[in-house]
């Protein structure tokens, strides 16, 4: 409401005061003398002042009448049609969320119909890229038993391309079975175990001939792939995983006779511990024969009488000491053999030999 309006109706509410007050002062003029005569001359003069404050007041009320009135009036009309935009602004906004919420409920539902058909159209399309994968690597494989074969692959792009691909495959199906707790069970019949399967074989068997471990011990991504198999061998739960981890452990194997993939594995406590790990009775024994045989080439070849040692601590003789008892010839001398170098000592050894050289 505009400050004039206000004025003219504060005006108004005081001359009513006012007027009530005069009032009041004549009612008790005639209270006061109603038991005897009444002065006129007080009686004019309350009444002359009632008469000027009505006088006032009308001139006011006039006034508030004639402005502040229609203006109130409006003000009022104008906060009642805000109100009804209000209102109607209300209903279109609730119209609007039902609206966007049904949208959103479609919307839902055809997001879930989305996830479950792409899901089945990637696996689809991954087993068939894996099916492909396995024959191709498994082409290779075959291949990599000739050693002429071998030797026209060291250095070449198409291999450092395929190690490469081995890598992120391996990476791949470890990632997918740890990120799923284990609850992906190992099938050997699956494509994509296939797949890694050929990979494997193919990289084993060239790292069967003294070309091919020569030049995937010199190579990062070779290392790597063998750094890769040793932190997933335990991933390679039996029965299913045996054929895995028997070419990782013969892969690894390959890759120790050369020395420099010796102190690879020597040098990293997480290699040399998932090594050892595979001394467990529940893998097979061509998996336990491998695990005992890649022990010996790393206690035999560590250059250090220390790393020889640190080793052989590690190795659980219990274990070892059982197998020396099995019906398996190859694993009984074999674990024989570990057994022996466990409990030799490296220390008076090394410092034997430095007081014969002195």
């Amino acid at each position: 409401m505009p400050d004039d309006e206000s004025v003219l109706l504060a005006e108004a509410v005081c001359e009513l005061s006012q007027l009530q007050s005069n009032v009041s002062t004549l009612s008790t003029v005639f209270a006061k003398h109603a038991a005897g005569p009444i002065q006129l001359a007080q009686l004019y003069g309350e009444i002359g002042k009632l008469q000027t404050t009505t006088n006032v007041l009308c001139s006011s009320l006039e006034r508030a009448l004639k402005f502040a009135v229609p203006t109130l009036i409006e003000d009022l009309d104008s906060r009642n049609q805000t109100l009804e935009n209000l209102m109607v602004y209300k209903r279109n906004a609730e119209q609007t969320i039902k609206q966007q919420t049904q949208q959103i409920t479609q919307l839902k539902a055809e997001l879930a119909a989305i996830k479950e058909f792409f899901p089945r159209q990637a696996v689809g399309q991954i087993e068939s890229i894996s099916w492909i994968g396995s024959i191709m690597a498994a082409l290779l494989w075959k291949a990599c038993k000739q050693q002429e074969s071998v030797k026209a692959l060291i250095g070449t792009d198409s291999l450092r391309e395929f190690i490469g691909m081995a890598n992120c495959v391996l990476s791949s199906f470890v990632a997918r079975h740890q990120q799923n707790n284990d609850s992906v069970q190992l099938s050997s019949e699956s494509e994509d175990y296939k797949f890694l399967a050929s990979l494997c074989g193919a990289l084993t068997n060239l790292a069967a001939y003294p070309e091919g471990r020569a030049y995937l011990a010199s190579e990062a991504d070779g290392l790597l792939f063998a750094n890769s198999l040793l932190h997933a061998v335990q991933l390679f739960n039996m029965p299913a995983g045996r054929l895995l981890k028997r070419m990782s452990l013969t892969f690894v194997y390959n890759i120790c006779l050369e020395p420099i993939g010796t102190q690879f594995v020597i040098e990293d406590d997480n290699r040399l511990r998932n090594v050892i790990a595979c001394l467990n009775l529940v893998n097979s024994e061509d998996v336990l024969i491998l695990a005992v045989s890649l022990l010996v080439r790393l206690i035999k070849a560590a250059v250090r009488y220390d790393q020889k040692t640190t080793i052989c601590r590690q190795v659980p003789k219990a274990i070892v000491k059982y197998m020396t008892d099995s019906n398996n010839t190859l694993l009984k001398e074999t674990a024989a053999h570990l057994l022996e170098l466990v409990e030799f000592d490296w220390k008076n050894a090394a410092i034997e030999i430095e007081n014969k050289t002195i």
